[in-house]
């Protein structure tokens, strides 16, 4: 994206705490008020276009269908409008990001929804965004690094719009579901992400070491948009926008280059922010090699080293069995990578397979062989980034998922 060959690029701030203070009562969708009360979205909007923000987000944190169909509107027309309001509060001088956060309902085995139905829930509002004429879809506060997954796929195969991708971290470094920062900027960066980072929870000195881990092992430009601070029983955070901006120019040294706010902040959060970065300039961030390593959500692996097991497959195996043979094996060598082999199994099987793998084990997968189409369909849903042994996987498949070859 042209706009990220500029030393640093400004987000916008919070919009919920915003809303709130205009009539957003609890119990009230945010993303509504794109049909009720247009004006009021549009003048917070246009407060940070003229605080200095470069890209604004619409007000559609989660307007996916499932939320939407309880108020009565479409996820169509409820973008549309958005991305319309965006666009006036931008005057000309701002791109448009179609806002995305998660579905609101944790995907298996955490819960009940699966793979494919939040792939479907995302692949609409990114359609329906890129037809509304947004610039980028801005996919944030993620937490499951399977819903990132199904996300980003879910963008990348059905428009062009380029995607910037941030999860949330807590104190412990680690998502609410155990991701790391390594495993989280590995995967978005193979499946195509324009910038990758973090956004909400924790202000910006705490979220830190979180940045410094990702800088070493990504070279995509990184976002930061923590909160101001926690709250208070009040609603008011604990940090002002000079303190916040203060905070924030630490990242300049540590490789960020798109930065802005999330919850507390304000317009005025983000002119100080401007004014904080006019004396800084990027600095230089040494990156490992990445080339050989595959991710689990909570563990990375190199397979530099790794050398395959000869497959015991399981003829007529169900997917049960193919993934209790897989886990027992990485038990019986003590590996840090568990094999599965998909010989024999149905697409649908070869995915069950995986997704109970993964269920059980922290361990990143190399996947030993299969079917083209099992193959893919294994890759599709391994939360992180697998290993392939090289010759029972077409190239361009590996390639679309993240995966590495090996052998």
């Amino acid at each position: 994206m042209r706009i990220l060959s500029r030393d640093f690029v400004f987000f916008d701030g919070a919009q919920g705490s915003m809303l709130q203070k205009r009539g957003l009562q609890p119990g009230m969708r945010a993303d509504v008020m794109n049909m009720t009360a247009p004006h009021v979205v549009e003048e917070i909007q246009n407060g940070y276009a003229l605080a200095g923000s470069d890209i604004l987000c619409t007000n559609t944190f989660g307007a996916n269908a499932r939320e939407l169909g309880r108020a009565g509107y479409s996820v169509e027309e409820v973008i549309s409008a958005a991305a319309a309001i965006t666009k006036r509060a931008g005057m000309g001088k701002t791109l448009t990001a179609l806002d995305m956060g998660p579905i609101g309902e944790f995907l298996a085995p955490h819960g009940a929804l699966s793979f494919h139905e939040a792939y479907e829930l995302f692949r609409e509002q990114a359609v329906a965004g890129e037809k509304a004429g947004v610039d980028l879809v801005a996919i944030e506060t993620m937490s499951d690094l399977l819903e990132v997954k199904a996300a980003m796929l879910a963008v990348k195969e059905n428009t062009n719009l380029p995607i910037f991708v941030t999860m949330t971290f807590m104190k412990s470094e680690r998502t609410y579901l155990g991701c790391t920062p390594e495993s989280f900027a590995l995967m978005a960066g193979r499946l195509g992400a324009a910038a990758v980072g973090l956004n909400c929870s924790l202000a910006p000195r705490e979220v830190a070491p979180v940045v410094r881990r990702m800088a070493r092992v990504t070279r995509l430009p990184l976002i930061v948009k923590p909160n101001a601070g926690m709250p208070d029983k009040d609603g008011n955070y604990s940090l002002g926008p000079e303190a916040f901006a203060e905070q924030m120019a630490a990242f300049a040294g540590l490789g960020a280059k798109v930065v802005g706010g999330c919850c507390g902040t304000t317009p005025e959060y983000i002119g100080a922010l401007r004014k904080t970065y006019e004396g800084l300039r990027p600095a230089y961030r040494a990156v490992e090699d990445t080339s050989r390593l595959i991710a689990s959500p909570c563990a990375v692996a190199d397979v530099s080293g790794f050398r395959a097991p000869a497959e015991r497959a399981l003829r007529g195996a169900s997917a049960e069995e193919a993934a209790q043979n897989a886990l027992r094996h990485a038990e019986e060598a003590g590996a840090e990578i568990v094999s599965v082999s998909l010989e024999g199994l149905a697409p649908e099987e070869a995915e069950r397979a995986v997704l109970l793998v993964q269920q059980q084990s922290t361990r990143p997968v190399c996947i030993l062989s299969g079917s083209d189409a099992a193959l893919e369909a294994a890759l599709r849903v391994v939360s992180g980034t697998a290993a392939v042994l090289r010759g029972c996987c077409p190239e361009e498949t590996a390639a679309r998922y993240g995966a590495v070859l090996i052998g």
